[in-house]
C-alpha cells in the first residue's frame, strides 16, 4: 500500500470518527451554537446547530481538494517527490479541522471551560511551524507552497524562496503559540490585533518580495550569458 492510500485511509477514519462524534453529540447541543470569537475569547457569533457539520463538510471538501489539485497540477509529477511531506499536511489539516470541531462542542455545552484562543492559537502556531519545517522539501508545483508570481515562473526561485523561508516560517509559528498562553487582557483586543498581523506580515512579504528580487536577479545574469 502506498503512502498516499495509506493517507487517506488515516483521513478517512479521522473524518468518520469525528463525523460519528458529532451525530451522537447532537441531540445534546442547543438550537444556536457559537461559531465565532473575539480576540479575548469571547463569543461574537452564532448559528444553527446544523453549522457543526457544515464546518464538518468544510474539512471533507478541502481534503478532496488537495486530492484533485495533485492530479491536475500542471506540475502533478513533482507531488511525487514530497509526496511524504504533503501527505503529511493534509493529516495535520484534518487533526486541526477535528479539533476545532471538538473545541466548538466543548464550548457549547460549557462556555466557561476555557478560553478558546489557549487552543486555537497554539495550534496556528504549530501548523505554521510545521508548515515552515518541510517548506524546503517542496518542490515546484501551481498549488502548494509559496506561490508568487516569481516562485511560479522559475524552479530555481521557487526553491531558494523555500529555503529562505523556512526558518522565518517556524520563528513565527513558535511565537503564535507563545500568544496562546499570554492572558489576553494583558495586551487586550487591539493588541492582540496588531501582534497578530505583525507575525502574519512576514510570512507573506518577506518570501514575496525576495522571490521578486531573487527573480530579477536571475533574470538579469541570463541576459547577461545571452
Amino acid at each position: 500500500m502506498n503512502n498516499n492510500k495509506k493517507t487517506n485511509i488515516i483521513i478517512l477514519i479521522l473524518l468518520g470518527v469525528s463525523l460519528a462524534g458529532l451525530l451522537a453529540v447532537y441531540p445534546r447541543l442547543p438550537r444556536t451554537i457559537p461559531i465565532h470569537w473575539n480576540f479575548k475569547g469571547q463569543v461574537d457569533g452564532y448559528g444553527s446547530k446544523n453549522m457543526i457539520f457544515f464546518l464538518w463538510g468544510i474539512a471533507v471538501a478541502v481534503n478532496a481538494l488537495f486530492v484533485i489539485l495533485a492530479k491536475i497540477d500542471p506540475r502533478s509529477e513533482n507531488y511525487k517527490r514530497f509526496a511524504k511531506v504533503y501527505n503529511i499536511f493534509r493529516i495535520f489539516f484534518t487533526l486541526f479541522f477535528m479539533s476545532t470541531l471538538v473545541i466548538t462542542v466543548i464550548l457549547t455545552l460549557d462556555p466557561d471551560a476555557f478560553n478558546i484562543n489557549m487552543r486555537i492559537m497554539p495550534m496556528l502556531g504549530l501548523m505554521f511551524a510545521l508548515i515552515g519545517n518541510y517548506l524546503p522539501k517542496c518542490k515546484h508545483n501551481y498549488s502548494f507552497g509559496i506561490r508568487t508570481p516569481w516562485t511560479l515562473a522559475s524552479e530555481n526561485v521557487w526553491n531558494k524562496t523555500h529555503r529562505m523561508a523556512a526558518p522565518i516560517w517556524v520563528v513565527c509559528g513558535v511565537l503564535f503559540m507563545l500568544m496562546g498562553f499570554l492572558p489576553a487582557d494583558l495586551i487586550g483586543e487591539t493588541g492582540m490585533l496588531i501582534v497578530t498581523f505583525v507575525l502574519l506580515g512576514p510570512l507573506v512579504i518577506i518570501p514575496m518580495v525576495y522571490s521578486y528580487i531573487e527573480f530579477k536577479k536571475e533574470k538579469h545574469q541570463n541576459e547577461k550569458d545571452n
